[in-house]
């Protein structure tokens, strides 16, 4: 264990310690001289000498260590701790059977993990919901030492993500198998019925639906429900969210008086606040106020041609989030996509950087301010006749 400094250049604002020196001399010097008239009885010899004093000696030496813990702040000190074990790394994302990533990784002498707060050893018990696997991947690049290999073992579907592809110091062995994160959702136990009222035309939107109900069920089972019937068919009074697949009729505008929530298609002129778009840009539903409730507005039909976000493995959560008035965090990707990639400033600054060091900062800063109330207090207080 050692201390290091990251930025030694720093100490050469040691430089300053001379203005309080100085200061201090000048105030001594400008003090004012009383003659006594006994003293001119005094020879040369037996007079009393000069010595070199300074002002108020404790104000100064406050002052000194003041301006060498600033010095010692901009050098940038660490502490280095033991250093961390350089074998390789495998972490498992949870929700990955241990046998699968096992068998993906292959036969390696490494430390085996989890992919999980405080990256417990493989052989324990973790949570497999609600885990932010991007922050936790960039936790462990900035910890492990620059020369450890790093392997990670991540389902097909990704959950716990911040909108952002990872970012590291080092290349990461990547490896995805079957499966899919799962995230928590809020428990309820109320049942949602969602009504599809549409025309003959729309017909093979329908699997679309189905699908998403489906997929909605897997996470909680049996509390989505769909009623699917021709447009001329009323709107049960139990019905939650409406699926519109037919042109604008009565029905439909008295569904919205009374404060539902419906999903219409081809309503190509409607207005409203952007809510999907496609990596184009292009405008593909509109969410707006109608009478009293909410309209999601589609410019065109519900099939792929028309809204290509039918075929991505997320438009569930968006479909239920629409519904549900959320904004959909981009927190679920495929693994595929998320590859972390290396930034070059990032591997530089790591293979600078001594493992296992802790900044000092904050210590610093905290020294710094205690060392400048105390100052404060000494240099403002009233002085003692004795010292006058």
């Amino acid at each position: 264990m050692s201390i290091a400094l990251l930025a030694p250049l720093g100490l050469a604002a040691l430089a300053a310690l001379v203005v309080p020196l100085v200061i201090h001399l000048v105030r001594r010097l400008e003090l004012k001289t009383t003659e006594f008239a006994a003293l001119r009885w005094i020879s040369e010899r037996t007079r009393p000498q000069r010595r070199l004093r300074f002002e108020r000696p404790w104000l100064l030496l406050l002052r000194l260590a003041l301006l060498t813990v600033l010095a010692l702040l901009l050098a940038r000190p660490v502490w280095q701790g033991e250093a961390i074990s350089t074998r390789p790394w495998v972490v498992v994302a949870p929700g990955v059977a241990l046998a699968d990533a096992r068998a993906a990784a292959g036969a390696v002498d490494a430390e085996w993990h989890w992919l999980a707060p405080r990256f417990p050893h493989a052989d324990e018990t973790v949570a497999v919901t609600d885990i932010p696997i991007a922050s936790l991947l960039r936790e462990l690049d900035a910890q492990l030492p620059a020369n450890a290999a790093l392997t990670v073992v991540v389902p097909e579907q990704l959950a716990g993500l911040d909108g952002e592809r990872p970012r590291l110091s080092r290349a990461v062995d990547w490896r995805i198998v079957p499966g899919r994160m799962v995230e928590t959702a809020p428990p309820s136990t109320d049942r949602i019925r969602v009504a599809v009222r549409y025309a003959s035309d729309a017909e093979a939107s329908l699997r679309y639906l189905r699908a998403a109900v489906a997929a909605w069920n897997q996470g909680e089972p049996g509390r989505y429900e769909l009623d699917e019937r021709p447009a001329d068919a009323p709107i049960d009074a139990a019905t939650n969210w409406l699926v519109w697949l037919a042109p604008s009729a009565p029905e439909l505008t008295r569904w919205l008086d009374h404060g539902g929530v419906a999903l219409v298609s081809s309503a190509a002129a409607a207005d409203g606040e952007p809510l999907w778009r496609d990596a184009a840009g292009r405008m593909l539903a509109k969410v707006a106020i109608r009478g009293n409730g909410r309209v999601i507005a589609l410019p065109g039909a519900l099939t792929p041609a028309e809204l290509p976000l039918l075929l991505d493995a997320d438009f569930p959560d968006r479909l239920r989030a629409a519904f549900g008035g959320e904004s959909l965090a981009p927190t679920r990707a495929t693994a595929a996509a998320m590859h972390p990639r290396v930034e070059a400033a990032m591997a530089t600054g790591a293979a600078r950087s001594p493992a296992s060091a802790h900044p000092l900062d904050a210590w610093l800063a905290l020294l710094i301010a205690a060392l400048f109330l105390c100052e404060r207090f000494i240099a403002t207080r009233p002085r003692a006749e004795s010292e006058a």
